[in-house]
């Protein structure tokens, strides 16, 4: 079983013996999560070479670092799974069983829980509308107006009901101090910690009495107290007591060096990846009646599910834009040729601040009226993956995967908390809508109507663009090929025009392709090139978008392209000597950001599946170790990958310090960098010695 870690909302050292869990299911099996592990820290010796890096800029962005992490989060379980099942020859590759099951994994989770519940980069949901939507409820069905109870605070029913409710549901018996989970996040913020990180281990003793309480009656003699020395292993570490765990207050971010608006791009990117994880932790349930894989993992889904609701209808009842001023939209009433509304690429934040607590939201204001194609495409992508988690219509002819559907589906329910779900099942309707609406304003305000791509931005003084972003396609791509699959069935009409515009884009990249297999960073409507360098961006871009589009359509021109691109990306960009890709052909120092390596990392990956290509899992294994390991983009680390020794700055000798070494007065989050440099003074670019992508096994390639 996946090795846990408290790390989402009010979330602590869980006392659960592994032995109380269920056993691993039997192999394969796609639903549970991974119990493939590999046995011990690798050192990553024979993939190393010496690197001269540093950090550019500290902050977090939260478009691209949310971007990162979703391509981090298919990178671990899920192609460690794929690997497997195609018979690529991982089984005793311990190297790249370490950096997917358990760094790529936990890399990607770092960033989502110090994002989500203890930066406080954002909007708490506490003052969202669901949980206004109960208060009037709660108030209006169990208060009398005589006794002068017919309102209750937002405070009152998150502490009093929803939470009360979801730790039974889940069976974690659990009190927590300052953690602040958020609905919207700001764009972007200082991830440096304000204060000594709290490593202590003394707890209030009627707190801990009455935890162990709790844990005795859910699970009787199979409970033991978790340990609270140091030296504990790193599969025991969510169990450890230590002070951070239990309290997130010393793992705040400042206030003062935030951007205090909302990103919609970054909104998107958060959401998606945040559905992603619900997915994951509600894939077992546990001691046969709790919802998650374990307690923990199943009350963070809990927290997670109340997030992704309360800032769909905080989008759709406050961010929805007409040129003049901010407002909600009917999605199942909507025609953008009657009244265009659209989500405006940023809106700022004026907010109460009262004393310490969370700031509450007064008023939005546009900040960037435009309508960009990343915002757009990544809302997609998460909204079309939210009506899918939800769906009990789910497609469920595959085998594999109706035990982990029926998990899902105990999630929600129609009469909740009495039936014993979650969250209601109506909210899937939300997300539909929503989805919905972002496809017509794709084809309304971003489709050019001649040649049918899909312009990066929509100004609402100058309209329509000309200027079309290989890297805004990927994620567009992307974005369609989710609502053009999961919508299939509950939206058959527009579905279709969704695939209609996905297979534009392939079409437009297929064409726009230069005779050597090389992409321009950006191109006008008719296909002609902006620019003459050749970036990771570019080619990363084009290579995991024509992929995506390859899968969902079948179509064999889109394979072609892409390997062909993927050619000339390694013969053009790949440094056999550093171990990674230049940022731009020629370059002696090479630039990364969470986007070129998030668009590289999936690049190669789909490449790897796609065409069951062994020979490429070593440009793989070498790129992840120097382009995320080594080059400082990773900023810090918990226990989980390996800093398991409180006393040391890096225990286990990876160049990634413990938070509260890391960069900084108190140290600094385990987020990503927003910019690292390395200097790739080879010349020529060298050429891989690695073999091309070539099938390695006989038999129809995946579509």
């Amino acid at each position: 079983m996946k090795r846990l870690f408290p790390m989402m909302l009010l979330l602590t050292a869980a006392a659960v013996l592994a032995g109380a869990q269920q056993a691993p299911p039997q192999e394969p099996d796609l639903d549970a999560p991974s119990a493939y592990q590999a046995s011990g820290q690798p050192s990553y010796k024979g993939l190393r070479s010496p690197l001269k890096a540093r950090v550019l800029d500290h902050r977090f962005y939260t478009r691209e670092a949310m971007y990162l992490a979703n391509e981090m989060n298919q990178s671990g379980d899920p192609f460690l799974r794929q690997a497997r099942l195609l018979g690529l020859p991982i089984e005793k590759d311990n190297d790249f069983q370490y950096m997917t099951a358990t760094e790529s994994y936990w890399y990607s989770r770092y960033v989502m829980q110090t994002l989500i519940t203890e930066s406080r980069m954002g909007l708490v949901l506490t003052h969202g509308p669901y949980i206004t939507e109960k208060a009037i409820e709660i108030a209006n069905a169990q208060y009398s107006r005589d006794r002068g109870e017919n309102e209750l605070s937002n405070k009152d029913v998150l502490f009093q009901h929803l939470i009360p409710s979801y730790l039974a549901r889940t069976g974690f018996p659990r009190r927590f101090e300052d953690a602040s989970p958020l609905m919207i996040e700001f764009a972007s913020g200082d991830p440096h910690f304000t204060a000594p990180v709290d490593k202590g281990t003394k707890f209030e003793m009627s707190e801990n009495l009455w935890r162990q309480r709790k844990f005795r009656e859910l699970y009787g003699a199979a409970y033991q107290a978790p340990p609270t020395g140091a030296g504990v292993g790193g599969n025991d570490m969510w169990q450890y007591r230590v002070n951070y765990r239990e309290d997130f207050s010393s793992l705040r971010w400042s206030n003062d060096r935030m951007d205090h608006y909302v990103d919609l791009g970054g909104a998107g990117q958060t959401m998606m990846k945040a559905v992603l994880w619900m997915e994951y932790f509600f894939r077992q349930t546990h001691h046969e009646r709790y919802l998650g894989n374990n307690p923990e993992e199943g009350f963070r889904g809990a927290i997670l599910t109340l997030a992704s609701v309360s800032k769909m209808l905080l989008l759709k009842s406050s961010f929805f834009y007409d040129g003049k001023r901010l407002q909600g939209v009917n999605p199942f009433h909507y025609d953008p040729s009657h009244k265009l509304l659209y989500f405006p690429h940023e809106v700022s934040v004026e907010a109460r601040y009262i004393g310490d607590l969370p700031p509450r939201p007064e008023s939005f204001k546009v900040k960037d009226a435009r309508s960009l194609l990343f915002d757009q495409a990544s809302l997609l992508w998460a909204f079309s993956e939210y009506f899918y988690f939800s769906d009990p219509g789910r497609d469920r002819g595959d085998a594999a995967y109706q035990g982990a559907f029926d998990n899902w589906d105990k999630v929600f329910g129609e009469n909740t908390p009495y039936d014993g779900s979650l969250m209601e099942r109506k909210y899937m309707h939300l997300a539909r809508g929503l989805a919905n609406v972002v496809v017509r304003n794709l084809e309304a305000m971003h489709r050019d109507p001649g040649a049918g791509v899909l312009v990066s931005e929509w100004d609402p003084h100058r309209q329509r663009g000309n200027v079309v972003s290989t890297a805004d396609l990927n994620i567009a791509i992307l974005g369609l090929a989710n609502y053009h699959h999961h919508l299939a069935k509950a939206e058959p009409e527009l579905a279709a025009r969704a695939g209609a515009m996905l297979r534009d884009q392939a079409d437009f990249l297929a064409r726009a392709q230069s005779s050597d297999g090389t992409f321009a960073d950006s191109y006008d409507v008719a296909g002609s090139r902006r620019g003459e360098q050749v970036t990771l961006l570019a080619q990363a871009s084009a290579v995991r978008g024509l992929l995506r589009a390859y899968q969902e359509l079948g179509d064999d021109r889109y394979l072609q392209s892409a390997r062909k691109a993927y050619r000339a990306m390694n013969a053009q960009l790949w440094d056999e000597q550093c171990g990674l890709y230049r940022s731009q052909a020629g370059a002696a120092v090479t630039v990364y950001t969470p986007m070129n390596v998030a668009a590289a990392l999936g690049a190669v990956r789909e490449m790897i599946l796609v065409t069951r290509n062994a020979g490429e899992l070593e440009r793989y294994k070498r790129f992840w170790v120097q382009g995320v390991n080594s080059s400082g983009l990773q900023q810090a680390e918990y226990e989980e990958t390996g800093e398991s020794d409180f006393s040391k700055k890096d225990g286990d000798e990876d160049g990634i310090p413990r938070m509260e070494f890391g960069d900084g007065k108190h140290g600094i989050a385990p987020v990503f960098a927003g910019r690292v440099e390395i200097e790739t003074p080879v010349a020529p670019v060298a050429v891989a010695q690695g073999t091309q992508p070539e099938e390695q096994s006989p038999g129809t390639e995946p579509k």
